[in-house]
């Protein structure tokens, strides 16, 4: 209907008169940003509200109609018809009201007469509400002795009753802490209080205490982790941690300490002392000769300490106490924790043993072998070599050459059995795999094995098509090609797979060799999700022990369409289910979003077995009204082990059909196991956001002279860096304080800074004098007076400039941001400024831009702010409170500290934890059904403290000092549930 009246609305623009030939005329050119939307998770029921751009990039105007969804619950609210000219942008509001759980995928289509013009592609998750108690750690960082650090943590009341509020402190350090509870002892209800949290060190070094929080009687509290370090007010200690990461037994790794007294006096200095040192592992190298032992103002000291492990596995955490104070105190010194982890090989080879299992004589079976390299650096895999002892034939699938594993990545290589004929004893093998890494040589040996046997010829079940009907472009259906055996014999599958030459819409994870008993059925899940509209067409091929039907094929069609009714979810996925659980359901939707009545004519299950059920089943034939919806629901309850899947039709009037997809998968087992790599070798890049107006002089050179910090869990984890300095500044500067250096008279306009290249502009780990080169970098100058810090973010990581080394609007060469931004990597963004953000757009708008760069993975987006504090009677020379960017930060769960930071280093290094720290957090495939028997084991070590189940998100949580080192294979355990 809608598309009628487009057809209808251009004939009448047409009959107005003839236009110019297209040679003759300008051309417009249509734009959106972001050039897709994702809505993330949002209640049922409720509405969520994003922003989309229109931009016109060329001369001519254009005329914007309408827009269109895919999606029945994202909607744009009506607007009236606009004319957008050349240069001009205009905003529409975009709404997503999911109205059942699941993901929901499509595209919102613009009705413009635009030369140009497109889908934005549109996604979003309806999720139901659930309580999350906070309980993320507050850590104060480095406090100078005599100053007080703030903390905040928000406590809700999620009910409709009034709720008690209980805290307590409790720990060693825990008088050193206080909490206070707000305006009355009560939440009422849906209220969420904001409580500040103090850290007033009264000794040195490092303070530990837990914030209790009741939130229900009888249950246990809620505890979240207060963390600090007391340090002397004229010093500066950095690291404050030693992480030696994971060392090889029998070898031996060293860090440094540096000492700087910063004040403008002297301080005494006693040595450095071994507190605590268990299993003997660690050890001083050296400490420095300290003339009448007295550190000088300015002084700088380098304390090194080694680590020896002594097994493997996280050695305990080591102390060393650095003996410098002020002159005439008897305080103790810092304290510097130490860890360290007694390691194995870096890369991996698995499994350690294959098992073919009985494979047909006359046929084959092809499995892989996984090479993983959890090193820093990449690996070469050669020299691979196969045995066979006894029976059939073990073959590579692949030619041997030599292949190298970039460091977090895996090689899979493929390994054949084929039966001997006649052999009756087991065949038995062994694969080597030999590995060159850092200038040494390792072999891994793999175990092979298998059985030869006789089939009678396979009889089997499989059908000839499967039509995934009409589907919206955008959104996948995911149904099943499912083999059974029908006969009275078992069945050798070899392989049942997607073919060669089947279009990219389909999808498929290969069904590996095994023997089917009589009855018993293996499923392969094929997923189809159409980019455009039109046809598609696929095969799925299986591989069985028959002398002439061995290898049938199964025909895969679907359409991709843009209309007004739809099925959501489009899959329902049941998930993994215990057989002894019961039955399990879950809601989907039939909706008519067009303008007129829709008939459907009728609704039909189709399945293999009797697993699925949906009703009401007379919900079809109905008149669908406009805007009408139909809920219908479905139930899975698995009868054997393995995937099963299902479809349900929806024939309309006209012909048409649509289709959703029914999976689960039953299992007698009774625990699972997820399997983690940490990341070897993190790749970041930082940009650093520096506010160039006249109050920033002290507040620029704070940055660069304590560079060094921020790159301490950088440099400790071998971070692949990138990190380039912009300034706050849009325009040249008509005025200030000074002249702004770096060629753009303070206008950078989100270009790296200095725009004429007289400096590296973009600092890698391979940057000669690094520190040196960012400490020029940040200064930017103080010329400027309108700080728009947000816009200026956006400017450096958008088009033109984040693609092209070269801005073409600029006199200046070579002013792009070209090469700073990797796709594969994680993206910190850092905003320093004593001012407020005057950006033209809401700070949804960029949180949404900068999420949409990482594909919406919100573990590579970390944005982090040095501003100006919300309560500005602690940071009095702050021009103004920084809540745009605390906003942006908060939301996207980084780190906030004060312009008026006392220590520079120790802020910074905060904001190098956040950027650079390694995975804290490992999702659950599966809801445990017993929380207290969750076992993680890392790199073959149960690891029974330093990490927390979390139910909010299902995930394991390590805290941070005892987050898994790079490479590091983690394996959680627990038994499955019924939920």
């Amino acid at each position: 209907m809608r598309r009628l009246f487009w057809v209808a609305w251009v004939a009448w623009v047409l009959a107005l008169g003839c236009e110019p030939p297209s040679s003759q005329r300008a051309r417009s050119a249509f734009g959106v940003s972001p050039e897709a939307i994702d809505f993330g998770p949002a209640a049922v029921g409720r509405t969520k509200s994003l922003k989309l751009k229109l931009t016109n990039g060329g001369r001519a105007s254009y005329r914007v109609e309408g827009a269109v969804s895919s999606i029945p619950n994202v909607t744009v609210p009506a607007f009236e018809p606009f004319t957008l000219s050349g240069g001009g942008e205009r905003e529409i509001e975009v709404r997503f009201t999911p109205d059942v759980e699941g993901s929901v995928q499509g595209s919102l289509e613009l009705i413009t007469d635009a030369d140009t013009q497109g889908d934005v592609p549109v996604l979003g998750r309806g999720v139901k509400a659930f309580v999350e108690v906070p309980e993320t750690e507050l850590d104060f960082g480095n406090v100078a002795m005599g100053l007080v650090e703030m903390r905040q943590v928000t406590v809700r009341n999620p009910s409709d009753v009034d709720s008690p509020l209980v805290l307590s402190l409790q720990g060693l350090d825990a008088d050193q802490f206080t909490a206070e509870r707000g305006a009355s002892d009560t939440l009422a209800p849906g209220e969420s209080r904001v409580l500040s949290v103090a850290f007033a060190p009264k000794r040195l070094g490092a303070a530990t205490a837990e914030l209790r929080v009741a939130v229900c009687e009888g249950c246990e509290p809620a505890v979240v982790p207060l963390r600090g370090t007391g340090v002397a007010s004229k010093l500066e200690v950095t690291p404050l941690r030693l992480d030696f990461g994971r060392v090889a037994l029998g070898g031996s790794a060293e860090q440094s300490i540096t000492v700087r007294n910063q004040g403008n006096q002297p301080l005494n200095w006693s040595g450095v002392v071994l507190q605590d040192n268990p299993g003997g592992v660690y050890r001083v190298v050296s400490e420095p000769v300290v003339t009448g032992g007295v550190l000088a103002p300015g002084a700088v000291a380098e304390v090194r300490v080694s680590f020896t492990p002594a097994a493997v596995g996280r050695a305990g955490e080591g102390r060393v106490e650095v003996g410098v104070r002020e002159q005439g105190s008897t305080a103790p010194g810092p304290k510097v924790s130490l860890v360290g982890e007694g390691g194995t090989s870096c890369v991996s080879v698995l499994p350690r043993e294959l098992d073919f299992g009985l494979v047909a004589e006359g046929m084959t079976a092809t499995r892989p072998v996984e090479v993983m390299n959890r090193c820093k650096d990449s690996v070469l895999v050669n020299n691979l070599r196969l045995d066979t002892a006894q029976g059939g034939y073990f073959t590579l699938a692949q030619a041997p050459a030599s292949v190298t594993v970039p460091s977090g990545q895996s090689a899979f290589v493929g390994v054949t059995f084929s039966p001997r004929a006649g052999a009756a004893r087991a065949s038995a093998g062994q694969l080597s795999v030999t590995v060159r890494a850092a200038g040494s040589l390792s072999t891994e040996a793999v175990g092979l094995k298998g059985l030869g046997r006789v089939f009678q010829p396979c009889q089997f079940s499989l059908p000839q098509a499967l039509s995934f009907g009409k589907v919206p472009v955008g959104a996948e259906v995911s149904l099943g090609v499912t083999l059974r055996n029908t006969g009275a014999q078992p069945c050798y599958l070899a392989s049942m797979q997607l073919a060669a030459g089947s279009a990219p819409s389909f999808t498929a994870r290969m069904v590996r060799n095994g023997v089917l008993q009589p009855g018993a059925k293996t499923t392969l899940v094929v997923r189809f999700k159409p980019d455009a509209e039109g046809p598609f067409e696929g095969l799925a091929e299986a591989w069985l022990n028959h002398p002439t039907l061995g290898h049938p094929l199964v025909a895969l069609s679907g359409e991709g369409v843009k209309g007004c009714f739809a099925v959501q979810p489009t899959t329902v996925d049941f998930g993994l289910i215990k057989l002894s659980c019961g039955p399990r359901t879950r809601e989907l939707l039939a909706i008519n979003d067009c303008i007129g009545p829709v008939r459907v004519a009728g609704m039909a299950l189709e399945q293999t077995g009797t697993e699925f059920q949906v009703g009401p089943m007379n919900a079809f034939p109905a008149q669908l009204a406009p805007g009408a919806r139909v809920k219908l629901t479905a139930r899975y309850e698995p009868v054997d082990d393995g995937v099963d899947a299902a479809a349900l039709r929806f024939r309309l009037e006209d012909g048409s059909e649509f289709t959703a997809g029914l999976l689960g998968r039953g299992a007698t087992k009774a625990e699972q196991t997820d399997r983690f790599i940490q990341e070897s070798k993190a790749k970041v890049d930082v940009l650093f956001v520096v506010d160039n107006s006249g109050s920033m002089m002290e507040e620029q050179q704070s940055l660069g002279q304590n560079f060094a910090a921020f790159l301490s869990a950088a440099n400790a984890a071998s971070v692949d860096y990138r990190i380039g300095v912009t300034t706050t500044g849009l325009d040249p500067s008509p005025g200030g304080w000074s002249e702004c250096p770096g060629g753009a008279q303070g206008g950078e306009n989100g270009r790296l800074f200095p725009v004429d290249g007289s400096r590296p502009r973009v600092i890698t780990p391979a940057t000669p004098n690094a520190a040196s080169v960012f400490a020029d970098n940040t200064k930017v100058g103080v010329c400027h007076w309108n700080e728009q810090g947000l816009d200026a973010a956006h400017r450096a990581l958008s088009d033109p400039l984040i693609y092209n080394q070269d801005d073409t609007r600029t006199p200046q060469p070579h002013d792009g941001n070209g090469g700073f931004l990797r796709e594969e990597a994680k993206l910190a963004i850092i905003f320093l400024t004593d001012e407020e953000d005057f950006s033209a757009q809401p700070v949804s708008f960029y949180e949404t831009y900068f999420l949409a760069l990482k594909g919406n993975d919100k573990s590579k987006l970390s944005i982090n702010a040095i501003v100006g504090p919300l309560d500005l009677s602690t940071c009095p020379t702050s021009s103004s409170s920084g809540s745009r960017y605390i906003q942006l930060a908060q939301a996207t769960g980084g780190v906030v500290e004060s312009i008026c930071t006392p220590n520079w280093a120790a802020s910074l290094e905060k904001l190098s934890n956040s950027a650079f720290g390694p995975n804290r957090k490992f999702p659950l495939t599966q809801v445990p059904a017993d929380t207290t028997r969750i076992v993680v084991v890392v790199d073959g070590v149960q690891v029974t403290t330093g990490w927390e189940y979390d139910a909010a998100t299902n995930s394991v949580i390590f805290e941070r000092a005892a987050a898994p080192a790079p490479g590091a294979l983690v394996e959680v355990t627990y038994p499955l549930g019924c939920h």
